[in-house]
C-alpha cells in the first residue's frame, strides 16, 4: 500500500466505510476540522476530524447543516500500540445522509497534514472496505530567488529600527527564517541583529515549545509527539517552532530556558533568568506567570520576524486568564533525569483549533482588535515583513473583546 503523498502525485490509503453508501461518489476536496470550524465552505466536501474528536450529535448536525459529504476519522484509544489498524467506523443515526470513512492513525496523520494545506482531494472506491485515492496538485513553482540580493546585518538592523525596536526593549520573537529571502549568515545573523537592536539592557525571548501531551481532551495521536525534556535543546521535539529558536539554543547553550512541560521559552538579556523562573512546569501553558504575561508586565513588545499574525501565541494568554471556552485538562509525558518516563497533569491545555491559526488578520478576533485601535507596525524586509505590537495595548484591547464575547478567539 502506498501511503506517502508528494505534491503532484497520488497515493492509496486503506479505509472502512460506514453511514451513507459511497456508491457513485466522485473525487472531492478534504477540509481539516480547523478549516471547517473557521467557516470554510463545506458543501460537497469531506471533513477530516482531529485525532481526539469523537463524532457526536453536535458534530454530525453541524456537518449535515453545512452540506458536507461526510467525515474521515482515525479515532482509536490505542494509537501508539496499533498505528496501522483501522478502527470501526462511527455509527450514525438512521437516515443520516453522511458517509463515514475510517482510516488508520498513521494514515490519518498524513491525510490531516495535507488537508491543512487546502489542496487535498480523495476518491474512495465506493465499497464498504477498500482503498481511497488521495491526490494533491503539483505546487506552483517558486520564484527563483537565486539572483536576489542577500539580506545582511545592516539591512536587518535598519528594518528593526524602522518597525520600532529600541534599546532596552523586551521582545517576544516569532520568526520565519525563509519569509524575507536569503539572510546572509542565516538565523545567527537575525539573532545578532536583535541583540544589537535591544542593546545590553534589553531582553528577548523565543518559543521552545514541545509537543509532549499524551492526553489533551483525548488521546494524543500526533506522531511528532516526544516526552518533555528540559535538557533537550536541539532535537525534533522543538524543531516545529522554527529554525531561529534552535539556532539560538545552539549559539547560547547556557542561555536561560523555562521549565514548562510543553510551552517553555528561552531568553537573552539581564532579566531573562528572572522572567523565565516565574512559571512552574505544571502551570497552564499561558498562565499569568508565563513568559508572555511577564513580558506584558514589563511593557514589552511582540516582534514578528516574517511570521504571520496567526503565529502569535500571546493570544492564548487571554483564553487562560479569562478562563475562556476551549481549554481542557492535559497530561504530559515527561522524561526524568534517569531516563525513565512519568506523566504529569497540567490544567487549561489548548486542545482545539482556533480561527486565527489559519486566517491571521482575517480572523474575527484580529479584525475587531484592529478596528478597536490595535497598532501593528509593519515594515518590509526583502520579500517579507517585520511587524511589531505593544503587549500592554494588545492586552487592554483584547481583554475588552473577550469580556464582551468569550468565544471570539475560537469563533
Amino acid at each position: 500500500m502506498k501511503n506517502a503523498i508528494s505534491p503532484g502525485s497520488e497515493s492509496e490509503f486503506d479505509y472502512r466505510c460506514g453511514g451513507s453508501p459511497l456508491n457513485g461518489r466522485q473525487e472531492a476536496k478534504v477540509l481539516s476540522e480547523a478549516q471547517f470550524l473557521a467557516g470554510e465552505d463545506a458543501r460537497g466536501v469531506w471533513v477530516i476530524l482531529e485525532p481526539e474528536t469523537v463524532a457526536g450529535p453536535a458534530q454530525i448536525d453541524a456537518l449535515r447543516a453545512r452540506g458536507a459529504l461526510g467525515f474521515i476519522s482515525d479515532f482509536t484509544p490505542d494509537r501508539f500500540e496499533r498505528p496501522d489498524e483501522i478502527p470501526s467506523p462511527a455509527t450514525l443515526p438512521d437516515g443520516c445522509p453522511l458517509a463515514v470513512i475510517s482510516v488508520s492513525p498513521r494514515s490519518g496523520l498524513r491525510l490531516r497534514t495535507l488537508a491543512g494545506t487546502g489542496a487535498l482531494r480523495i476518491a474512495p472506491e465506493g465499497k464498504k472496505e477498500g482503498k481511497l485515492t488521495a491526490r494533491i496538485p503539483a505546487p506552483v513553482p517558486k520564484r527563483d530567488r537565486s539572483g536576489d540580493p542577500e539580506i545582511g546585518l545592516e539591512a536587518i538592523l535598519a528594518a528593526l529600527a524602522a518597525v520600532g525596536v529600541r534599546k532596552g526593549d523586551t521582545l517576544l520573537v516569532h520568526s520565519s527564517l525563509s519569509a524575507c529571502g536569503h539572510i546572509t549568515g542565516g538565523a545567527g545573523t537575525i539573532i545578532r541583529a536583535i541583540i544589537e537592536a535591544v542593546g545590553p539592557e534589553g531582553n528577548f525571548f523565543v518559543p521552545t515549545f514541545q509537543r509532549s501531551e499524551c492526553f489533551l481532551n483525548g488521546i494524543n495521536k500526533r506522531w511528532d509527539h516526544r516526552p518533555s525534556d528540559s535538557r533537550d535543546r536541539a532535537s525534533e521535539a522543538v524543531r516545529w517552532v522554527g529554525t531561529l529558536p534552535l539556532e539560538f539554543m545552539r549559539l547560547y547553550p547556557d542561555a536561560p530556558r523555562g521549565v514548562h512541560l510543553s510551552h517553555s521559552w528561552a531568553g537573552w538579556g539581564p532579566r531573562a533568568a528572572e522572567v523565565l523562573s516565574r512559571q512552574a512546569e505544571d502551570e497552564p501553558p499561558f498562565s499569568d506567570n508565563s513568559c508572555p504575561m511577564v513580558v506584558r508586565e514589563m511593557g514589552g513588545k511582540i516582534l514578528l520576524f516574517g511570521s504571520p499574525v496567526g503565529h502569535m501565541s500571546f493570544v492564548h494568554c487571554f483564553e487562560t486568564h479569562y478562563n475562556l471556552p476551549g481549554l481542557g485538562p492535559s497530561y504530559y509525558e515527561v522524561r526524568l533525569p534517569d531516563g525513565s518516563i512519568t506523566w504529569k497533569y497540567v490544567p487549561k491545555g489548548l486542545p482545539g483549533p482556533r480561527e486565527f491559526y489559519s486566517k491571521d488578520e482575517g480572523a474575527r478576533f484580529f479584525r475587531e482588535a484592529l478596528s478597536s485601535g490595535l497598532g501593528i507596525r509593519s515594515v518590509p524586509l526583502g520579500g517579507g515583513q517585520l511587524k511589531l505590537l505593544d503587549c500592554r495595548q494588545f492586552w487592554e484591547i483584547g481583554s475588552a473583546l473577550v469580556t464582551e464575547d468569550p468565544r471570539i478567539i475560537i469563533a
